[in-house]
């Protein structure tokens, strides 16, 4: 501000425009001006009124040279005087102002007209050392910070400090190019040196030689701490305004954390033993200037005793889960304070015998203890004391009741652990984020406002978005506000942007799984991922197109990049790029795992949670699995010899998310050794042919949805059913004896996982009494027909369902088990299980709905069963048909009927050819296609016949060519080929 703009001085062109309060007139200003200078020489001390009085000669000599260093080519840079006076008065042109050095001038003497100003503002000027400082990159604001107070001394003070910092020619000294080296500018420097004064050179030099040899070499105190971690950054924050005490208190400091040789002392060392380290200290003492080493020492004390012992302090806060590494992020930026943050704030929560006080009680009935307080304190320093108090006094009352606010947020699934993950380092603005926070979810009155009622509509809860808001701290009111605005408008209605994704199929509730953990980062995170997917227009950008080209759809994306927070749009587009190139073509990698029979959803179920990592995880997973030729490794040719496909690998993988690779490697470590060999414990499982031996495809089928548990979830199922010699337990002997094989067991422990050895041991404890015979609960099913592989297929991969199912069928709701077992020409119990297979956690709801579809209130047959009868399918062509429709058999009934009875008359035309269709041919072509088989039914009439039921070609040349079985062989296999797929 006010500095003359570069120009011809002596004419005034270019010059700035005056002051406020200076006229416009280049006279008034000139007269101005030389009013000003009176005034100044009037109030000179006696030796400025002598060294005026010299000799006219004398004097014109000086001007004369001082025009000679003017126009001579290389400017004059030296700050060198001679003597504590100036040589002379430069002449201050009419329209010219010299406002930044008057300022300075000011700042530095603190007040104007005097012998110490008049001499520094001359010296300014002719000197031109503000515009040459500039020129070299120095603020004239750093200079003016560390030559603070130095009043009277002032232009000796800055002629010191300016010449440590440039030459005779205006160049940078060493000084300063060594300190740029290291990452150290004089800002940073003026923050140590602020109000060093008239000490300010030698303060400088002290700290340099500190630091620096002559050479410009790092001296041992630097290179000890920045073993440690420490840079000169760190202790420029430490040593902030310590002034003309730097080099001390750096000196006392060091001293405090080295001995003579660098070795650490006691101090780093208790320290270190409690994960506390330097930088962790640095942070602490962040500002603590020349009270750096008071302020450590102090703290110290509170800590540890003379021998490096815990204090009570320290003991009673560790048996809280409260470490060193806690309260160091929590007294983050104390200061000198540090000690007395800490003491306070310890005296909040505990009593002088170190008994919890009321504050600790209340919070720990509400499932908060003193991490998650201390998670919300980050930061707050000096002010956690007060932090804590004013949360909790939003949180309960005086009796520690909880206030309003609290009740309020309860009902709405929100607790304060919730709450204490989205105030993460919220600091000693934890009060005011959660106020905020909550005024925009609530109204004074409690009631939801418009913005929750519009999420809530979307099936989004606020225990969703504090998944999202988890860790932002502060910003937690700025960050919901920004994300909401861009999913919904001031009505509440969906944005462009939503109402795009749900055309995908990508709901809120896939986003929010996405954006878990992105905190302040939310909006952007969710606008960066939408414009990878989308253009503005709302229509699909590159990347997309050819995700949906190979059948990737954003449900499996989104699975995959949930949890990656605010870097999911790099971690999408590391994923795209590996399994695409610039073109959209697959890579290498995967078209090999393709042709495994190993599809981008299998892969996303693997991946699921990955997140940033997931492209990392997949491309280590292809390293394992392929060479670079893409042929398969020694890992996948032993696996496919035991009957163990990429399918069955990845379906125990499940959910493994970036530990896949090592949770692949490790399994097969625990199943084969270095040679391909099976391992003692798999051969306990697999000791040869035969129903009373596991296989690799039933071991793979339990340890299913392991993931990066998949070694131990093998070891604890393999302890339940054997010793360490490999003799079965006598559970497993039991489950033999009473006709269990390892292929029921397999199905009723399907997808256990981890949970595997539990199950089986539960499950058995339901089956057996406690001398190894059948329980009451299973002899009844036993009794009525049902045999154990009839059990495990309606009960697959749940375990813990047979007693539910015992009340069901033996219970008050007995009818509808016994409507089937009634019918004479009905479903067997083997039909019903076999239908109703996959149904899982919904068989009972399975079986109800499946007999309401069978059967009225009566117990007789429905339209829909009566029909198929009458045509001559037996419940066994009807059960081959509905086989593994399991909680959607009875809907799949009724549609199947529909499509059978309807007005195409698509069943008669087939029925017409009874030598090739017979109910029974149907159920055989039909079998196993689950919950597609009416698509297929009607692509085989399809197949063989027109509308009207005339011959296709296609059948024509089937019956002129095979015999009725190879008819059926063949349809079979080109439905299975051309659908989309039977269900397993």
């Amino acid at each position: 501000m006010g500095a003359s703009k570069k120009g011809d001085l002596k004419t005034g062109k270019n010059s700035s425009k005056p002051l406020k309060g200076e006229t416009s007139s280049k006279g008034e200003r000139s007269s101005s001006i030389n009013k000003k200078r009176k005034i100044e020489k009037k109030n000179l001390t006696d030796v400025n009124s002598e060294q005026n009085g010299k000799d006219t000669s004398q004097k014109k000599s000086s001007v004369q040279k001082t025009k000679i260093n003017n126009i001579t080519t290389k400017k004059r840079r030296s700050a060198k005087d001679n003597g504590d006076m100036a040589t002379k008065k430069p002449r201050i042109d009419g329209d010219i102002t010299h406002s930044e050095e008057i300022q300075f001038a000011k700042n530095l003497v603190g007040k104007q007209g005097t012998p110490a100003y008049n001499e520094f503002l001359d010296y300014l000027i002719e000197e031109k050392t503000l515009k040459i400082l500039k020129e070299n990159g120095i603020r004239t604001a750093s200079m003016s910070s560390i030559l603070d107070k130095s009043y009277t001394n002032a232009c000796r003070s800055f002629k010191d400090l300016y010449n440590l910092w440039l030459d005779g020619n205006g160049d940078k000294t060493h000084y300063i190019t060594t300190l740029e080296h290291q990452g150290i500018n004089l800002s940073n420097m003026s923050s140590i040196l602020s109000g060093s004064g008239s000490n300010a050179a030698k303060s400088f030099k002290d700290l340099y030689d500190l630091w620096f040899d002559q050479t410009g070499n790092k001296t041992i105190y630097l290179k000890a701490l920045e073993d440690e971690g420490i840079n000169l950054q760190n202790m420029s924050s430490i040593l902030s305004k310590a002034g003309p005490n730097s080099a001390t208190a750096f000196r006392d400091l060091y001293d405090l954390w080295f001995d003579e040789q660098g070795n650490k002392t006691t101090y780093l060392k208790t320290l270190e033993k409690e994960g506390v380290n330097l930088p962790n200290m640095s942070s602490i003492l962040n500002g603590a200037g020349s009270k750096a080493v008071t302020a450590f020492k102090d703290l110290y004390d509170l800590w540890f005793d003379d021998q490096g012992t815990k204090t009570t302090y320290l003991k009673t806060l560790e048996k809280e889960g409260i470490n060193l590494s806690n309260l160091s992020g929590i007294l983050s930026k104390a200061k000198s304070n540090a000690a007395k943050a800490f003491r306070d704030l310890y005296n909040t929560w505990f009593d002088k015998q170190g008994n919890k006080t009321m504050y600790l009680k209340t919070l720990e009935k509400q499932g908060i203890n003193l991490r998650n307080v201390s998670s919300i304190l980050g930061g707050a320093g000096a002010n956690a004391t007060k932090a804590f108090k004013e949360l909790y006094d939003l949180w309960f009352d005086e009796r520690g009741k909880k206030t309003k606010l609290l009740i309020t947020l309860e009902g709405k699934g929100i607790k304060l652990p919730n709450i204490s993950s989205i105030l993460h380092r919220a600091g000693s603005n934890a009060a005011n984020a959660f106020k905020d926070l909550y005024d925009l979810w609530f109204d004074h009155r409690g009631e939801r406002t418009q913005c929750l009622k519009t999420l809530e509509n979307e099936n989004i809860s606020l225990a969703r978005i504090s998944d999202i808001l988890h860790g932002s701290g502060s910003s937690a009111f700025k960050a919901f506000r920004e994300l909401y605005e861009l999913l919904f408008d001031a009505q509440g209605n969906r944005t462009q942007f939503l109402r795009t994704l749900e055309n995908e199929e990508v709901h809120l509730a896939n986003i929010s799984s996405i954006l878990s953990g992105s905190g302040s980062n939310a909006a952007k995170a969710f606008k960066d991922l939408y414009h990878l997917w989308f253009d503005e227009d709302g229509k699909k950008a590159k990347y997309l197109k050819s995700l949906e080209m190979e059948g990737v759809n954003l449900s499996n994306m989104s699975s995959i990049l949930s949890k990656s927070g605010s870097n999911a749009p790099k971690a999408f587009k590391n994923l795209y790029s590996i399994w695409f190139d610039e073109s959209g073509k697959k890579t290498k990698q995967l078209k090999a795992i393709e042709n495994e029979g190993v599809n981008i959803a299998n892969i996303s179920s693997i991946l699921h949670g990955g997140g940033l990592n997931a492209s990392k995880a997949f491309k280590e997973l292809c390293d394992l699995w392929f060479d670079a030729e893409g042929k398969k490794t020694q890992y996948l040719k032993t696996l496919e010899k035991e009957g163990v496909n990429l399918t069955n690998m990845s379906s125990i993988l499940s959910g493994a998310g970036v530990n896949a690779p090592k949770s692949f490697k490790d399994l097969y470590d625990a199943f084969f050794d270095e040679r391909g060999k099976k391992k003692r414990n798999l051969k306990h499982f697999i000791k040869g042919k035969g129903e009373d031996h596991f296989t690799m495809h039933n071991i793979s089928g339990i340890l299913s949805g392991s993931g990066a548990k998949a070694v131990d979830a093998f070891n604890e199922f393999h302890d339940v059913y054997f010793n360490s010699e490999g003799k079965r337990s006598n559970l497993l002997n039991d489950f033999y004896n009473i006709g269990f094989t390892p292929s029921n067991l397999s199905c009723i422990l399907c997808r256990g996982g981890i949970r595997a050895g539990s199950n089986l041991r539960n499950f058995y404890a339901v089956c057996f009494n406690g001398e190894g015979e059948k329980s009451k609960l299973l002899a009844d099913f036993y009794n009525i027909g049902f045999k154990p592989v009839d059990l495990c297929s309606l009960l697959s991969g749940t375990a813990n369902g047979l007693e539910k199912l015992h009340d069901f069928c033996f219970g008050e709701s007995n009818k509808y088990l016994n409507d089937f077992l009634n019918d004479t020409d009905g479903f067997t119990i083997g039909n019903l299980c076999n239908i109703l297979h996959g149904a899982e956690d919904n068989a009972i709801s399975a079986l109800k709905d499946f007999h309401d579809a069978c059967y009225d209130n009566d117990g007789n047959r429905t339209i829909y069963l009566d029909d198929f009868y009458n045509v001559h399918f037996s419940s066994s062509d009807l059960a081959g048909i509905l086989s593994m429709t399991g909680k959607n058999a009875a809907c799949i009934l009724i549609r199947f009927h529909e499509t059978c009875f309807n007005s195409k008359n698509y069943l008669i035309h087939f029925l017409a050819k009874e030598k090739v269709f017979k109910p029974k041919d149907l159920s055989k072509i039909l079998y196993g296609a689950g919950t597609n088989v009416c698509h297929i039914f009607e692509k085989l009439h399809g197949l063989c016949f027109d509308q009207v039921g005339h011959k296709s070609n296609y059948l024509s040349g089937l019956l002129k060519d095979y015999e009725s079985n190879e008819i059926i062989n063949t349809l079979y296999q080109k439905l299975r080929k051309s659908s989309l797929g039977c269900e397993d």
